[in-house]
């Protein structure tokens, strides 16, 4: 149900019978006793279904409704809380509502609280609103339970619950603003909702955007086609959303009972809810009083993803990696529009790797947007002693391909000439900085010859770990790969050879699959040092992005890629230590491109003192 701030959640749509209240009762018991999830969601009405007209009014309907819910309550093995729609009356007027229940115990009852009444709906005839009632509890079936505005807040693991049923959803101030404000980080929607060409999409969107706005997770769930077809059609539509993207979503036509799971990231919502100021400014001007009803769930061992959790959060689709193409594109188009015209010049060092490669392109694109002469993309290859002869051959295939000049500066004597001043002759790691800072040095002097500025190459994936040469790799004019993981620039350049530049295909797919490496050693691999990028990319971004700690983390990575729990441990601390070990290589780091949310420029966007302690 709940694992390292992973919340299991469930959108229901059962076969329903409209006016059926014995089918119904056993439908929802029969899903309710096989579900693993936390939370579990039922459509609006779902005990005597949406659509029995003026049967609310009979007796029979309403205490035939008492004791299925009884029976429910009777027969729930269902560790969680489940939400279910019904009518009820209080003082012999009706309301729509929700019931939450867990066990044997009801927790407390919603009303609708916006009653359409135009159209297909006339709930108007039937029920009173919400804002009508003037009592804050209720008596059913032997229990007294608060009543209206409540907010369900777990014990010990910052999850508070809020509700709102069907037309709630759509107004222009629905109740799930004010419910967010007042702390609920999931809210629920049971709802019946007509199946209309269109209709699907403005429900995804509303729901895509209420998740967004809220700054937490958003359940839908409708009634499904069996309610009754005799004017429309009811929508089997499910939706699960959590800060803006939708996690899991059911279709509109389902010919059976239908159940979508997600697992939430509590953990992440709570950290956007920590960082996004507008939310903590807004979450103090709440007026409304809440009723707060405190409840437990478990965590399980044995805790399973619903769906394969995504191992690649930065490996995108081809309109996505386009228009990051065009995003950096633009911005290095404004570096240069910025500069004076005598120095419109890049100077760009190529080492035929991932990053420089993708450097090139876009440096070449840009230049290609201002009709610049290709002559002043001034392109370098600095080879030393350890540098390999396939590295060399692809600089020279990208750039014959381009149309460019390559320019070669063996930096080898250099090297060895500086290295005897020093008194050094390790093959250690002053050994491979001398050749990166001595790289920045020849780039650096060759931006005042022409003159031009450097283009920096390295990635946001070597910027967090920080593997780049203090004022070596990691210095230049503009670090137009900031803003890049690893295995986004490594799907960009595949892209690249697929869609926008064929005449180069063989080369680039070369480079795409060759292992990474610095080349400062003799047979050195990145990889065998840092360890795999997809994985440290993973946890960049649910540690940064999300704001997992240690021990989530480790059980994220342990669970998701199937590895052993040293292995793990291995991962994330090695990740964590370097990351804030490394952190004065980011306080002087050059300008570059934002193009995820998460950004490590010190200016703006992360911001930590370079002598950080972090324990």
């Amino acid at each position: 149900m709940y694992k390292n701030g992973f919340l299991k959640v469930a959108a229901v749509t059962p076969k329903i019978v409209a006016g059926d209240i014995l089918n119904n009762q056993n439908e929802i018991i029969n899903i309710l006793n096989k579900s693993k999830a936390a939370l579990v969601l039922f459509p609006e009405l779902t005990i005597t279904g949406y659509s029995i007209a003026d049967l609310f009014f009979q007796d029979k309907i309403i205490n035939d409704s008492l004791k299925a819910l009884k029976y429910i309550l009777d027969n729930n093995k269902h560790e969680g809380l489940a939400f279910i729609g019904m009518p009820l009356t209080i003082n012999n007027i009706l309301f729509n509502v929700g019931v939450v229940i867990q066990k044997n115990k009801i927790l407390g009852v919603i009303p609708k609280y916006y009653l359409p009444n135009n159209g297909e709906y006339q709930e108007k005839r039937w029920f009173e609103s919400g804002f009508k009632a003037n009592f804050i509890e209720v008596e059913i079936l032997n229990q007294k339970v608060p009543f209206g505005k409540i907010l369900f807040k777990e014990l010990n693991k910052d999850i508070t619950v809020g509700v709102e049923i069907c037309q709630d959803m759509w107004q222009i101030n629905p109740p799930s603003n004010d419910l967010a404000m007042a702390g609920a980080n999931v809210i629920l929607n049971l709802s019946a909702s007509s199946e209309l060409i269109n209709k699907n999409e403005i429900r995804r969107n509303i729901v895509k955007e209420h998740s967004r706005r809220q700054v937490g997770a958003y359940l839908y769930t409708t009634t499904g086609i069996y309610e009754s077809s005799s004017e429309h059609l009811y929508s089997s539509q499910k939706l699960i959303a959590s800060l803006g993207e939708v996690l899991s979503e059911g279709s509109s036509i389902e010919y059976d009972e239908s159940i979508i799971e997600a697992d939430i990231n509590i953990t992440h919502i709570n950290f956007k809810r920590r960082q996004d100021s507008n939310y903590r400014s807004n979450g103090f001007n709440n007026k409304d009083i809440y009723q707060v009803v405190n409840f437990e769930i478990k965590e399980s061992d044995n805790f399973k993803f619903g769906n394969k959790i995504n191992l690649y959060p930065y490996v995108l689709n081809d309109n996505k990696l386009n228009h990051i193409y065009e995003i950096l594109t633009a911005s290095l188009v404004k570096k240069i529009l910025s500069l004076p015209k005598t120095n419109r010049k890049i100077i760009l060092g190529l080492s035929g790797g991932l990053d420089s490669t993708h450097a090139l392109l876009i440096a070449y694109n840009a230049f290609k947007k201002l009709e610049l002469p290709l002559s002043d993309l001034i392109v370098v290859a600095m080879p030393a002693k350890v540098s390999s002869k396939s590295s060399m051959e692809d600089a020279i295939s990208l750039t014959k391909g381009l149309g460019l000049e390559l320019k070669t500066i063996n930096i080898e004597n250099m090297v060895e000439e500086h290295l005897k001043d020093i008194k050094h002759h390790e093959l250690d790691v002053t050994y491979e900085n001398a050749q990166a800072r001595i790289r920045t040095l020849v780039l650096m002097n060759l931006a005042n010859k022409y003159p031009g500025f450097v283009l920096g190459t390295g990635d946001l994936s070597e910027i967090a770990l920080g593997f780049m040469t203090y004022n070596g790799d990691q210095m230049s004019m503009y670090a137009i790969n900031a803003g890049l993981p690893k295995t986004t620039i490594k799907a960009l350049i595949n892209y690249y050879a697929n869609n926008l530049y064929l005449n180069i295909k063989d080369v680039l797919l070369k480079i795409v699959n060759k292992k990474i490496s610095p080349e400062l050693l003799e047979d050195q691999t990145t990889e065998s040092i840092i360890g795999s990028y997809e994985i440290n990319d993973f946890i960049m971004h649910y540690h940064l992005e999300c704001g997992l700690e240690l021990e989530q983390l480790i059980w994220l990575v342990e669970t998701s890629f199937e590895i052993s729990n040293i292995e793990a441990s291995n991962y994330v601390n090695r990740f964590i230590n370097r990351f804030y070990n490394q952190a004065f290589k980011r306080t002087v780091m050059p300008e570059g491109p934002k193009v995820f949310e998460i950004s490590l420029s010190p200016r703006y966007t992360f911001k930590l003192p370079s002598d950080l302690v972090r324990k």
